[in-house]
């Protein structure tokens, strides 16, 4: 009887739903299956779905085009002279944005520019990285002793401000006056702020329960800081890194106008370019404003990139669903 009612209520009855399978040709689905994604998906979505970084990147992307590209189709060195064109203005004798007072191409001086200020931007951030990271990671996550003396050396360091200390290395070494010294210097000096980043993340890591867990089976401390607390504090490492990339900028410019960065005839940088306008803003305003418009933009789109990213690697950033 038992056996009767079972098959006569699998073949006239309702069918029992299968998780994952349609319900025939005109039922409704009762369960739905929803992709699973890695953190590092989800990071990926956030920052695509940021409208603010998104449009940092695009500019990005248009001034790394206008730099690198931009020379091959204009055909221009910033290196020309051309004595019959000296302080053309604007859309004048095929200037597109004019001359300086030596007859050398505006719009090549830009391209070059960006390339400059980019390559000391690179050359800062591949010495300030590794230098305030390693620093940092040994202060927070063996203290006691360790901490005391690495801190209190950059505590040292940090009383003087940034730019007093560069114009002083610059100043004693004249011959960094040049798009690579002045990355190395900038790199050399720009690691302390990272630096207490790093140690207060890995203050807050190293007491994880993953941490303990790897030291109970026998993992050394070098494997523990890569494996473990650098990937988890890799967050903050990137929204230093866009962020530092745009002081850098400013701190060139600042050093330049001043009279301590890039120096010499045919190197350029937009902070140099634009320390050169200043002195003719009144006469021949193309080539102060020309150059501070693409320097604010760079920098502008660096931020920008910047907060998307903050964003994206915020748990709690709720305004775009992962």
């Amino acid at each position: 009887m038992a056996t009767t009612q079972a098959t006569t209520g699998t073949a006239g009855g309702v069918q029992p739903a299968v998780p994952g399978t349609p319900q025939g040709s005109g039922g409704v689905e009762r369960e739905f299956t929803v992709k699973a994604r890695s953190q590092r998906q989800q990071i990926v979505r956030r920052f695509l779905h940021n409208k603010v970084g998104m449009t940092g990147l695009v500019i990005f992307v248009a001034l790394l085009v206008f730099g690198f590209i931009g020379p091959l189709l204009d055909g221009k060195s910033y290196s020309d002279l051309d004595s019959s064109a000296q302080s053309v203005s604007p859309g004048n004798q095929g200037y597109l944005l004019g001359s300086d007072a030596i007859g050398r191409d505006l719009l090549a001086g830009l391209m070059s520019g960006v390339q400059r200020s980019l390559f000391i931007v690179a050359l800062f951030i591949a010495i300030a990285l590794p230098l305030g990271l390693l620093v940092g990671a040994l202060a927070g996550y063996f203290g006691k002793w360790v901490d005391s003396v690495l801190m209190r050396l950059v505590d040292l360091i940090l009383t003087v401000p940034l730019l007093v200390v560069l114009i002083v290395v610059a100043s004693n070494f004249p011959g960094s006056r040049t798009p690579l010294g002045v990355g190395i210097i900038l790199g050399l000096f720009g690691w302390l702020d990272l630096a207490r980043i790093v140690r207060s993340q890995f203050l807050s890591l190293r007491e994880k329960e993953y941490v303990e867990a790897a030291h109970s089976l026998g993992a050394s401390n070098s494997r523990i800081i890569f494996k473990h607390l650098i990937p988890n504090a890799l967050g903050s490492l990137i929204v230093w890194t866009t962020l530092a990339a745009a002081n850098a900028i400013i701190l060139e410019a600042s050093l330049t106008y001043l009279g301590f960065g890039v120096n010499g005839t045919n190197e350029t940088s937009l902070g140099r370019l634009v320390s050169d306008g200043v002195q003719a803003a009144s006469t021949r305003p193309w080539l102060f404003y020309f150059p501070g418009i693409v320097l604010l933009v760079i920098v502008l789109s660096i931020n920008l990139i910047g907060d998307g990213i903050r964003d994206a690697f915020d748990p709690s950033n709720r305004r775009v669903r992962a």
